[in-house]
Parts: C-alpha cells; structure tokens; sequence
C-alpha cells in the first residue's frame, strides 16, 4: 500500500466520524485495559509535576534552589498530607469496624420495636392480625441476621490480609508516583519542547493538552470541594453529637465525588437509623445536611470548574458504570478518564 493510499484510508477515518468515534473508543479501551494499569503511577506522576511545575518555577524564583530538590520538598509534603489523611480514615474507620457487630445487635433491637409499634396500630385494622404479620417479619428477620453474623462479619473481621495488601499497593503506588516525579522534572520542560516542535507528535500534544487541562481543572475542583463537605459534614455531625461524627463527615466528603449519589451513601443511612433510635432531631440534621451538601456542591462546581468540562454529568456517570462494568473498582477513576480522553482525541 502506497503513502497515497494510506493518507486516503486515514482521511476516511477522520472524516467519518463513526469511524473515527469507534476506532478511538477501540483504542482507548485497549489502552486502559493492557496497558494503563502497567504505566499508571507514571501517568500519576505527569499529571503531579505539570500540576506543580508552575509552583515550582514561583519558588525557584524566590529560593536560588535546583527544580529538583524544590520538587522533592513540595511532593513530600504533600506526600505526608495524603499519609495522614490515609491514617486518620484508617484509624477511625477500624474503631467504627469493630462495633460492626454490637451496631447490628442495637439495629436489630431497635428495628424490632419500630416494627411492634407498626404492627400494634394496624392490628384489627383492614381485617389484619398486627401479632401474626409481627411474628412473620421478625423470624425472617431473625434469619437474615444470623446469617449475617455467621457470614458476612467473620468475613470483613477477618480481611485483613486483603486490607494489607491494598494499602501495601497503594503506598508503592504512590511512592513510585512520587519518585517519578521527581525525575520527570529534570526533562519535564524538553519534553514539551519536543512534543511542541514535531509534526509528527502535532496530534499527540493537542489531545495530551486537552487532557490534562480537563484532569487538573477536575482534580483542583473536586479537592476544593471535598475539603469544604468534609469540614462542614464533620463539623456539623459531631457539634450535633452523633458518635463517630467526624469520621462519617469526612468519608461523606470523599464519597461526595461520586456524581448523583454522593454524600447520601452516609447520610441517608445515618437519618434513617437515626429515626429508628428515636432521635428525631439528628435525623433532620441529617438530611438538611445531606440537602445542604448538594447545594454546595451545585454552587461550587459551575464557580470552579465553569464551561472548561464540556461533558454532561450524566455521561460522566455513564463512564463510571462503563468503568466499573469493564475494569471493576477501579473503574470508577478508569471510566471517567477514559471519556475524557475519548472526548478530547475526537476534538483534535
């Protein structure tokens, strides 16, 4: 095949878009899935120095300091950042796990008498007998939670090799992100220099650029807002007096960037249970915090990140169920970065 031909067939692909939309999508789900998880703390580690390079070249200009000793400095404090928010979710997220047990005791007890009150006011009501729909429910009930006690809480009591290895991968991960980094910075310059000035890389740079201005205006935004749920949820839980207060808000705040559902995983369960212990004005603390946090989040989000996204959020949740359906738990990170980088390679 001749280079006439070739630039044909390539032109066809680029004018069709169709064509072009699956032969990108191909590409990319190959990449994500072969090759990705190979190279990921590398790609973590470009996306962390074109994030800090301005900052350091602001401080390289105020401390006569090599890039390189600036950037060991910045990533290794925000290295002990991370380590410490890692720790203190790890530290109260294992004080809740061990009364994971005496929680669902209390729960049982607790839904049991909700239920002999609903049952006592619709006895001998629309011809029902309140007793014999009680009985029922509570054997089944007593069912359901025996096996929950003898199956699923030996279960995550006793996975903590699995725990073990998941937080051995991600400090390795990090750790190699970081030292990446580092070394990245020394040819961090050149190398954009270099996609800058060849044709042939002309394509590579424009989708490369998209890319990661999406991903940083993201990451920026989302922290900011994360940092602000968290806060508010934590300070709000615990000032209303509910155990484990500031765990719970800080984990609603990190779950808050899940599109849709967000802080409601923690909140609507913590309001119902709420509502079975009897406290009525917790509840609605909790849901007027649920209510607020969306708000929140409907206000900061267009003042953070404008019109730069170009994505709907309901494709965003497209790519994480894609993501989650084709990668498994890692795909809710997967999945949207595979959109984004599908919506900017149809763009160039």
């Amino acid at each position: 095949m001749g280079d006439s031909e070739k630039k044909l067939d390539l032109s066809i692909v680029k004018e069709n878009r169709l064509i072009r939309f699956a032969v990108i999508t191909l590409s990319v789900y190959l990449f994500f899935r072969f090759i990705f998880p190979l190279t990921a703390p590398f790609f973590f580690a470009f996306i962390l120095i074109t994030l800090f390079y301005p900052l350091l070249q602001r401080i390289q200009k105020k401390i006569p300091m090599r890039k390189k000793f600036l950037a060991f400095g910045v990533l290794f404090l925000v290295l002990l950042f991370l380590a410490a928010i890692l720790w203190a979710l790890g530290y109260s997220g294992g004080g809740q796990l061990d009364k994971v047990s005496v929680f669902m005791e209390m729960a049982y007890e607790r839904l049991q008498g909700f239920l002999h009150q609903c049952c006592y006011s619709l006895d001998g009501k629309f011809g029902w007998d309140g007793y014999e729909i009680e009985n029922f429910v509570i054997e089944k009930m007593t069912v359901i939670m025996e096996n929950v006690q003898v199956q699923v809480i030996p279960q995550v009591l006793s996975s903590s090799y699995s725990c073990f290895k998941a937080i051995f991968e991600a400090v390795a991960f990090l750790f190699i992100s970081f030292l990446a980094a580092i070394l990245l910075e020394k040819d961090y310059a050149l190398f954009l220099t270099w996609l800058k000035g060849s044709e042939d890389m002309t394509f590579i740079f424009k989708a490369l650029e998209g890319i990661l201005e999406y991903i940083i205006t993201f990451l920026k935004a989302q922290g900011v807002i994360l940092l602000i749920i968290s806060v508010f949820s934590s300070a709000v839980l615990w000032a209303t007096g509910i155990y484990g207060g500031v765990f719970w808000g800080i984990l609603a705040g990190c779950l808050d960037v899940l599109p849709f559902i967000g802080t409601g995983v923690v909140l609507v369960p913590m309001a119902i249970w709420q509502f079975l212990t009897g406290k009525y004005i917790q509840m609605g603390v909790c849901i007027a915090l649920y209510i607020a946090c969306i708000f929140i989040r409907e206000f900061l989000e267009p003042k953070l990140i404008g019109n730069k996204m170009g994505i709907a959020p309901v494709l965003m949740l497209l790519g994480i169920y894609a993501g989650i359906r084709l990668f498994g738990v890692i795909g809710i990170i997967e999945g949207p970065l595979a959109l984004i980088v599908i919506h900017e390679l149809m763009k160039v």
